[in-house]
């Protein structure tokens, strides 16, 4: 057997399907090797990776030499591959890497300046790095370009039947190539596209020597030009969706063209340099957590969030700094809250993250023109606007991660802490309520407005928002409004504000209500938003009802008139209407109230909420609005428990005990009758839950959001058998624990003594029920019920129902 000449052995072993797909689709952006395809190739070829990366440029010609087949198709692949093998490696080289080092700062240690000879050597070295790195990734662009969008090569070559040069492209199930080529193509277009941006805003890039001309940006300056870094101009007259060239460079002897959407409008620094984009990131780059699913759209093209430099941010130590400022500062604070920083439009803001998807193009008509062009073009979309992009007459979707820019939204704006804190600090100006696109403004979709509850903020709606994000159907139709107020803000004058910078919104974007956005909008509130909500979609006059109180004796002592004297003297008659006088929103048809205590709770009167209500401060500003008289009679005595006065004068959380005033005033307000409305109410107990999805099976769905013990059975309330969702008896049905039940829509028959014992533990069924409601919905769940998936899909389905009506 020694004896025997040497034979190559080939051995079988098993592995898992798994581990055979893995090795099938990894490549050089997955995994850091190449291909299995590009690997077999170079080993036909005789050619050694190592030594092909170090000798690249031969090693291209012993791989062209290698294929016999000269239109070869996947051929175009491979090299796409080894293109971009190369750039990686070029990236993380010394030369390379030199670019980005900071110069020395120190003369007598290891980072002495070079001398000048030394100097003049690594700038060449580095140069030379950089314009290979560069040129390496166009080509790994133009290949995987030919190769997905080019699906016949003999057209291109001398001698092939021009029979075949007309041939339209096949469809077929993608291929591993495919995705790997398709891989290729976006993280090498995502290289080229930021560093053309670091480069541009100058930061320390690998972009090399580039001369950047820039389209016109007008300036507030007269006479005077700016260079913006990548913004679009004012709108020429086309189609939104053109795309509009608004910078050149030329890198090495590339001419490379970007062109932005023809819609000022999406980014705001179209206009200003002092708005430009502060930042553009890739969201390969970015991992985004604490969201329930990440919204994509499959397709071409690199996802990116285009940040603005003057967003505005919030955060707990903006907070903190001005609850702990001097009464210098609540002097300054409260007449700040009285100038025109304080008018609705001033809060109202747009988005500071806007979405973009970049695709690199090479310009030429046929694959040999693409190969050898010195020509690119980096087109930047607007997903929202742009679904498909044509190459070659030929349709293809185009990529969006449409949660990107709502998760960095919300991971630099500490929301959920501000609005806690924000109900229990001590603070100098009003903190009046703030309006959120979380998208360019869209005339086209109607608006969702959102409303949160008690010590909270728009981060309640992180899984709703994202779901409907994640909805191709309510994302093509619906636009979110989510508003930020401060919930120690007596609930009249929060209901006023809201109101006044909801009407001037629309007035901004759509003065004569032409917009379908104008139209069927749709308002979700919860808790006390729910209430406020409610408010907004009534047309009924409290001053009447404020009256009737009176009638009926409470308001007849000095202090109380003496206190209706001064709050309608610091108001004016005007002022006290807007407040007690309510119109429903025009633009607003349908509403969703989520946990709502429309009739209070004696939740807000036990002793650790009562003592939670005694920190809860109203702000200086608010106090002194209504005169400095009225506010040391309110801070000295108790004149803020009156019922009159407790409508101005007591904070949020007090006026929802169902013994406040405020809803004595407001339990019973009627809403308009061309307004649709649901309500959303949970219920903390199972078992109850369970009896009404015995009494009406077929409105009940089961809960399947957590796994249940074999075996596991309960007796239904008042039966002897067990009962499954479609209301049918078996007595071996096993039945899940208490969860059993998610979620039931009730009618107008259901047994009363039933729903008088539903609660979610702070609100009753019996507050937050409304008669003449277009649907009911008991949730099985606590307060809290934003959260609730059964609550979100219930209010998916009323969105999908909206939208077909």
């Amino acid at each position: 057997m020694v004896l025997l000449p040497a034979c190559s052995t080939v051995s079988v072993d098993k592995q898992t399907s798994a581990q055979t797909i893995a090795a099938q689709r990894s490549n050089i952006v997955t995994s850091n090797e190449l291909s299995s395809d590009t690997s077999s190739a170079l080993l036909s070829a005789g050619l050694n990776k190592q030594a092909c990366m170090q000798n690249f440029d031969l090693c291209l010609t012993r791989m062209t030499d290698s294929i016999l087949n000269q239109h070869y198709r996947p051929a175009l692949a491979t090299f796409a591959e080894l293109h971009y093998a190369k750039a990686r490696e070029l990236a993380s080289s010394t030369d390379c890497q030199e670019s980005l080092a900071r110069p020395p700062i120190d003369p007598y240690y290891a980072n002495a300046p070079l001398s000048e000879d030394e100097a003049k050597a690594q700038q060449q070295n580095i140069s030379l790095c950089l314009t290979n790195y560069q040129e390496r990734l166009y080509d790994a662009i133009k290949s995987s370009y030919a190769y997905l969008f080019y699906d016949s090569l003999e057209h291109d070559f001398q001698g092939a039947d021009q029979t075949d040069s007309n041939l339209q492209k096949q469809n077929h199930i993608p291929n591993d190539t495919d995705i790997q080529a398709q891989d290729i193509y976006n993280s090498a277009s995502n290289d080229v596209i930021t560093q053309i941006y670091k480069s541009t805003d100058d930061a320390a890039g690998l972009l090399g020597e580039a001369s950047i001309d820039y389209a016109p940006i007008a300036s507030n300056e007269k006479g005077k030009r700016e260079q913006t870094r990548i913004a679009n101009p004012p709108p020429l007259k086309r189609k939104l969706t053109d795309q509009i060239q608004v910078m050149s460079l030329t890198v090495n002897d590339y001419r490379i063209g970007v062109h932005l959407p023809n819609e000022s409008s999406y980014l705001q620094n179209a206009y200003e340099q002092s708005s430009a984009l502060a930042d553009l990131v890739s969201t390969r780059e970015i991992q985004l957590s604490g969201l329930n699913s990440i919204s994509k759209r499959p397709g071409l093209g690199v996802s990116l969030v285009a940040s603005l430099d003057d967003r505005y941010t919030t955060t707990i130590r903006q907070l903190l700094s001005s609850s702990f400022s001097d009464d210098t500062d609540e002097k300054q604070a409260s007449a700040n809250s009285s100038s025109g920083d304080s008018t609705p439009v001033s809060r109202i803001y747009p988005t500071g993250h806007l979405l973009l998807t970049g695709m690199v193009k090479p310009s030429g008509d046929s694959i040999l023109e693409v190969l050898s062009t010195h020509e690119l073009d980096i087109n930047l979309y607007n997903p929202y606007q742009t679904a498909n992009v044509k190459i070659l007459n030929n349709e293809y979707p185009l990529a969006a991660n449409f949660s990107a820019g709502y998760g960095l939204w919300l991971s630099e704006n500490q929301l959920d802490s501000v609005g806690y804190l924000n109900l229990i600090t001590r603070q100098p100006d009003a903190r009046l309520p703030k309006l959120f696109m979380l998208e360019p403004y869209d005339p086209d979709k109607r608006v969702v407005i959102m409303l949160h509850g008690l010590a909270s903020s728009p981060a309640t709606w992180v899984n709703l928002t994202n779901d409907i994000l994640n909805d191709d159907k309510l994302r093509d139709n619906y636009q979110v409004w989510q508003i930020f107020y401060p919930t120690n803000l007596p609930i009249l004058e929060n209901r006023y504000q809201i109101q006044r910078l909801i009407n001037s919104t629309y007035a901004q974007t759509d003065p004569q209500r032409n917009h379908r956005a104008s139209n069927e909008s749709v308002i979700i509130g919860h808790s006390m938003g729910a209430i406020i909500a409610r408010m907004m979609i009534s047309d009924d006059n409290l001053v009447d009802d404020l009256d009737n109180i009176n009638d009926q004796g409470v308001l007849s002592s000095r202090e109380t008139r003496e206190m209706r004297a001064a709050i309608e003297k610091s108001f004016g008659e005007n002022e006290l209407k807007a407040r007690f006088e309510l119109n429903a929103l025009p633009q607003v048809d349908t509403a969703v109230f989520l946990s709502a205590p429309f009739r209070g709770t004696d939740y807000a009167d036990r002793w650790f909420t009562r003592a939670l209500r005694r920190i809860v401060y109203l702000p200086v500003g608010l106090v002194k609005t209504v005169t400095d008289n009225l506010a040391t009679m309110a801070t000295q005595g108790d004149l803020a428990e009156n019922p009159l006065g407790a409508l101005y004068l007591q904070n949020g959380a007090s006026q929802l005990s169902d013994k406040s005033s405020f809803i004595q005033l407001t339990k019973d307000i009627a809403i308009n009758d061309r307004i649709t409305y649901h309500s959303i109410i949970a219920n903390n107990d199972a078992d109850i839950t369970r009896g009404l999805a015995q009494m009406q099976p077929d409105n009940a769905r089961i809960d399947l959001s957590q796994a249940i013990e074999e075996n596991t059975k309960r007796d239904m309330p008042g039966t002897d058998d067990m009962v499954d969702i479609n209301g049918t008896t078996d007595d071996s049905t096993e039945m899940p624990s208490q969860q059993f039940v998610a979620a039931v829509t009730v009618d107008e028959n259901t047994n009363q003594a039933l729903t008088e014992r539903l609660s979610d533990g702070i609100v009753p069924y019996t507050s937050a029920h409304l008669d003449g409601a277009a649907s009911e919905t008991v949730i099985n769940g606590g307060h809290s019920i934003q959260e609730n998936p059964q609550t979100i899909l219930t209010l998916r389905r009323i969105l999908h129902q909206h939208i077909n009506q």
